[in-house]
């Protein structure tokens, strides 16, 4: 069978082919031996089996891990590997982002006339260890969501802060421009099945949105948030967004944006977490400006 393998993947089985030591393999690639690790677990899931086995003396590749050495040799013969490698490490950034904020994002980046890398956006994940463990091993270079636990190896910052608003499509037959707690009560909701971690200053204010929060009629789950807001635009649902975000794709979608009573007032947090291995890197720096010009 046929396993196909980025060319990182290849390259990580080939040293550690090479020199028999993760230490020594993490050393030369310039990762931690937790990255190798993680790399060659992902490698014995595609393959079902292990590639390399522990000895007195140190890692022992399998036949199947010395044949992917040698296509990596082979690879290595036809191309220049180490300018594929730094293209894909330094020109092109792995976005983990949520769906709409993906389309605000892209919509942005198409308009600028800025010179920035490439982009490849990726779907977000609600796991904290998971994320944290995607921007470790650099599978992802900018994770954009809630606040993850502090982390040694990752950078965060505060992206936006925005309080919430009511969306609901722009010709909604019974909701006009205010929107009022019986509208609340009233009409059904869409809602995001990761749910938005909303918070607020005050305990009362807390328990009184959670209260209402609690008891509306909800009519559908959707998983992804730009699902959740095309569902909005085109039915009578009503959900609830970040201001800043909702106000940005309101050029984009049939939707109104409406201030909710005071017993709803809440905020929500984005952060923005990167690989410190990235803190001196100037596209990285370029890019973020871009993103939070975006939302600002």
């Amino acid at each position: 069978m046929e396993h196909k393998f980025d060319i990182k993947t290849l390259r990580t089985i080939h040293t550690l082919c090479s020199c028999g030591s993760v230490m020594q393999t993490a050393k030369l690639l310039g990762v931690s031996p937790g990255a190798i690790s993680y790399t060659l677990n992902k490698a014995r899931k595609i393959t079902g089996s292990a590639l390399f086995y522990r000895s007195r003396t140190g890692m022992v590749p399998s036949s199947l891990a010395e044949e992917l050495s040698q296509k990596y040799q082979k690879i290595v013969n036809e191309l220049d590997v180490e300018s594929v490698l730094s293209a894909t490490e330094k020109n092109i950034f792995t976005v983990s982002c949520y769906s709409v904020l993906e389309l605000l994002l892209s919509t942005a980046l198409i308009a600028t006339t800025e010179q920035l890398p490439r982009i490849n956006f990726c779907s977000a994940i609600e796991n904290d260890e998971a994320r944290i463990a995607r921007i470790r091993n650099k599978e992802v270079d900018i994770d954009i969501g809630t606040r993850l636990p502090v982390n040694n190896s990752i950078i965060q910052l505060k992206f936006f802060t925005s309080e919430i608003s009511a969306i609901v499509r722009h010709n909604h037959p019974e909701i006009g421009e205010i929107f009022s707690l019986s509208d609340w009560t009233q009409h059904q909701h869409a809602i995001w099945s990761r749910g938005m971690h909303l918070i607020s200053d005050s305990v009362e204010q807390t328990n009184r949105f959670n209260a209402l929060f609690q008891t509306r009629n909800v009519a559908f789950v959707a998983s992804s948030t730009l699902n959740l807001v095309m569902l909005c635009a085109h039915s009578d649902l009503i959900i609830l967004l970040p201001t800043l975000i909702a106000k940005n794709i309101q050029p984009l979608l049939p939707i109104k944006v409406l201030d909710v009573p005071a017993e709803l007032d809440m905020s929500y947090e984005c952060y923005l977490h990167y690989h410190h291995s990235l803190a001196t890197n100037p596209m990285l720096g370029k890019l973020i400006q871009q993103f939070q010009s975006t939302v600002t």
